[in-house]
């Protein structure tokens, strides 16, 4: 059973037609001209319209034209025109009808073009869920992928980096903050995925660097100090020689760089500078002022986002600065749980 609509301003062709309808099996709503069928398809999906052209308030080419586009294509429409108006039929095709049936019809005639335009509507439906089913499949299947990727992308830079878990972890919540504040500053996914790539690969220069000076205790002297400002460019040249891994090097190169031309290792200044990199600078310095480290507690995001707002204009770019405080608050409820689950699963002193 189908849920037609009907929509004639003669009464008598109206109870005919609905007789008919009903008697097929189907269930029908009737209204008396165009603009009467224009709200009732706002309010509900029907599988079949059959429309006389000739209506006051709004004739059928017209209600074609307004109805069909909201109905997703997948809802065809029949119209009824007399014997010598084969004309108005020809343009109600041109405005998307779907078939037409002449007045008087024979039972058969009205029979046959609706199972032929409830068949097509059959048709029209599985390809729209099935392209759904589709999309949503891919797209399931696109998210493991990338999870799949991001993981090995994180534990291969930090068993380059030689570093433990924490690494991983800093990895994945800068990249994840850094393409949402992408996104803020209106990145297209092609440019929020280098972003997310330079994000977990910002540091893979430092496989270059000795361990002597890496691991030194103590304060590095200004050779050991010029060669450690050189791992942004070790890890440029790394991630260059890899396809997939290009878009990365923005950030890579250039996450130490500064807004006042003071970072290195070129001293670039202002937008010389790739937004990509300016972004990460701002997540980077909040994530390392909100997370442990060997020789700090965590802080509070209030004093990341006050450290953060002191170095706009000498470290960050002032737009940066001002995209972040507009997502501060989803990161800060983020930072907020991930210290209280710290805290939980503290080990408790012994003693």
């Amino acid at each position: 059973m189908a849920h037609i609509l009907i929509a004639d301003d003669e009464p008598s062709v109206r109870d005919v037609l609905r007789s008919q309808l009903a008697a097929f099996g189907h269930e029908v709503t009737a209204v008396e001209n165009g603009r009467l069928a224009a709200e009732a398809v706002l309010r509900t999906e029907y599988d079949l319209i059959v429309s006389d052209i000739r209506m006051p308030e709004m004739d059928g080419i017209q209600f074609l034209k307004t109805v069909l586009p909201r109905v997703e294509g997948t809802t065809p429409c029949i119209v009824l025109t007399g014997f010598h108006d084969v004309s108005h039929a020809i343009r109600a095709i041109q405005a998307g009808a779907y078939d037409y049936v002449r007045k008087p019809w024979e039972l058969d005639d009205i029979r046959l073009a609706v199972n032929r335009a409830l068949q097509r509507r059959a048709d029209l439906k599985f390809r729209r869920d099935y392209q759904t089913d589709l999309e949503r499949r891919v797209q399931e299947a696109v998210a493991e992928l990338k999870a799949t990727y991001d993981g090995t992308i994180v534990g291969f830079a930090a068993i380059l980096e030689g570093k433990d878990t924490t690494t991983a972890d800093h990895c994945t919540r800068v990249r994840d903050m850094c393409s949402r504040l992408g996104r803020e500053l209106g990145l297209g996914t092609d440019r929020v995925r280098d972003l997310e790539l330079g994000a977990m690969l910002h540091d893979i220069g430092k496989c270059k660097v000795p361990d002597a000076i890496l691991n030194k205790p103590g304060a590095l002297t200004p050779d050991e100090w010029t060669t450690m400002r050189l791992h942004p460019e070790f890890g440029g040249e790394i991630v260059e020689k890899i396809a997939f891994l290009r878009g990365a090097s923005e950030v890579v190169r250039c996450h130490h760089e500064r807004w006042d031309g003071k970072g290195y290792p070129k001293g670039l200044r202002e937008r010389e500078i790739p937004l990509a990199a300016r972004i990460f600078m701002v997540v980077d310095a909040y994530d390392t002022i909100t997370s442990k480290r060997p020789y700090k507690e965590p802080q509070p995001p209030e004093a990341a986002i006050d450290e953060i707002r002191r170095c706009a204009g000498t470290h960050f770019d002032p737009e940066v600065v001002a995209a972040f405080e507009r997502v501060f608050p989803e990161f800060a409820q983020a930072t907020r749980a991930r210290h209280a689950s710290a805290a939980v699963h503290a080990p408790v002193p012994v003693g």
